[in-house]
């Protein structure tokens, strides 16, 4: 061989426009954008795609500095549900405002599995309907951010005015599962 590897390794991936609601939503100037930053994310240079990987450090940046009262897991759950409106203004966004408006919320997340590749990579996902106005969600990756993405869900479910629960049941270091109940 001529010294060159010819194997690669598969990196988990999140499209830009999580972070690039991130940006929107908080504005963050000096410090906060300074270590922001050095989490891997610039605001003022917004890629199109990062490695799963930077969404924990930047999520911790953002708790630091906008929500330093709420325990970890609390501030992750807040700023997905803060930047599910700014998200939403993205093109991508817009994308999935338009499928959730299409299909209503609970077709969408049994979609999920589906939907997901679209804007991650790495990222396993199962959906499955366990009575009337509930759903169980099943993430499987090596980067997860559990609260976040809670968040998020209860953000759609702000932003449509729907009075939903995410609640996560199970956790461990590579899944964990939400129960989202209050689906019509």
């Amino acid at each position: 061989m001529n010294g060159v590897s010819t194997t690669t390794e598969a990196v988990a991936t999140t499209d830009g426009s999580l972070f690039e609601a991130i940006a929107r939503a908080f504005e963050p100037k000096g410090a906060f954008e300074s270590d922001l930053r050095a989490a891997g994310f610039d605001v003022k240079d917004i890629q199109l795609r990062y490695p799963s990987a930077v969404l924990e450090p930047v999520l911790d940046v953002c708790a630091r500095h906008v929500l330093p009262s709420l325990s970890r897991e609390e501030a992750h759950r807040e700023v997905g549900r803060r930047i599910i409106e700014k998200f939403f203004t993205t093109i991508f966004g817009k994308v999935m405002r338009t499928l959730i408006s299409a299909l209503g919320v609970e077709r969408f997340l049994l979609r999920l599995p589906r939907i997901a590749r679209m804007g991650t990579t790495g990222l396993q996902v199962k959906a499955e309907k366990v009575g009337p106005g509930e759903l169980r969600l099943s993430f499987h990756s090596e980067r997860l951010a559990a609260d976040f993405i809670a968040g998020t869900i209860e953000g759609v479910a702000q932003v449509i005015h729907a009075d939903l629960k995410a609640e996560i049941v199970d956790r461990n270091p590579w899944s964990f599962e939400l129960r989202v109940s209050g689906l019509r």
